[in-house]
């Protein structure tokens, strides 16, 4: 006899529910500069993330879900959820997701690091407690409003490159052009589901190429998957390396919260500092148990 939709059966998980939900973690948002609480995971939840073996961008629009369902703001409100991610931008969602990962698990899967020194491997536990410090939310966002704040910057005379905060509606969009396999491997080789120039690429807003023709127009460039990433992955090596040394996009990146592990190799007893951690990542793994 089955008993899983049983008046004792649904009782119980509703009182388990609600002890769940007495575990929670609150976080501090740099860009959005509130904080926020954040509740654990169920299980019936943790079913629906499944969906990434099916679809990486379905998985992203599931995740984002899950957190807009499990967040509380301390003095926010956004409409509904797709206006939740119209202004959910990488530095808070990467809050966000450490919250959730707290409030979820008490303790990560060991994980395999080499010493910097010694270069020997050696298997620590991590604890999300432990990637916490005081320089982890070290700045908050102290400019105009960030959705429509933008910078451009000439890289070489004729090629500019205007920067602006990107928010989780622009990340789907890259997200959604790439395949399925091609996502999964970029989680194994580089630990995000984009490549570092995808990464970079989400930081721009448009790129304006003069033409060396009198007659011609200045090329203007502005959708991200048709013309922005090409671009990117196929520009001349010289040029390349010029854009992605220049600052200006760091007037973005420095507010992303630095989570890192104090570490003491157990081979020299060297201690370092390791930052190899993304939360949003390290939560994909441990509630999908394909930690390695």
């Amino acid at each position: 006899m089955n008993n899983l939709g049983s008046p004792k059966v649904n009782q119980a998980l509703n009182a388990l529910s609600v002890l769940a939900n007495t575990r929670t973690v609150e976080v501090y948002l740099p860009i959005l500069k509130t904080k926020a609480t954040v509740t654990p995971l169920l299980g019936s939840e943790e079913l629906q993330l499944e969906t990434m073996k099916v679809s990486g961008a379905t998985f992203i629009q599931t995740y984002n879900k899950v957190l807009y369902d499990h967040v509380t703001f301390e003095d926010l409100a956004f409409e509904n959820f797709e206006d939740f991610q119209k202004h959910l931008t990488p530095a808070d969602k990467m809050s966000l997701s450490y919250g959730l990962l707290e409030a979820t698990f008490s303790e990560l899967p060991e994980r395999l690091i080499n010493c910097p020194k010694c270069k020997k491997p050696d298997t620590y536990v991590i604890t999300p407690d432990s990637l916490i410090h005081d320089d982890t939310y070290s700045k908050d966002w102290d400019k105009d409003e960030y959705i429509e704040y933008e910078i451009t910057s000439e890289i070489v005379k004729g090629f500019r490159v205007t920067f602006q905060m990107p928010v989780e509606t622009e990340r789907l969009k890259v997200v959604r052009y790439k395949e399925d396999s091609d996502l999964r491997k970029e989680i194994e080789d580089s630990g995000d589901i984009l490549s570092p120039i995808e990464l970079f690429s989400i930081y721009i807003k448009r790129i304006e190429i003069d033409s060396i023709k009198d007659d011609e127009e200045t090329l203007v460039l502005t959708d991200k998957v048709e013309d922005i990433i090409p671009t990117l992955k196929e520009m001349p090596f010289d040029l390349k390396a010029k854009l992605l040394d220049d600052k200006a996009v760091s007037l973005f990146t420095e507010y992303t919260p630095k989570y890192y592990l104090k570490l003491t190799c157990n081979k020299c007893s060297h201690n370092f500092n390791w930052s190899n951690i993304s939360p949003e990542q390290d939560f994909f793994r441990k509630a999908l148990s394909v930690y390695n």
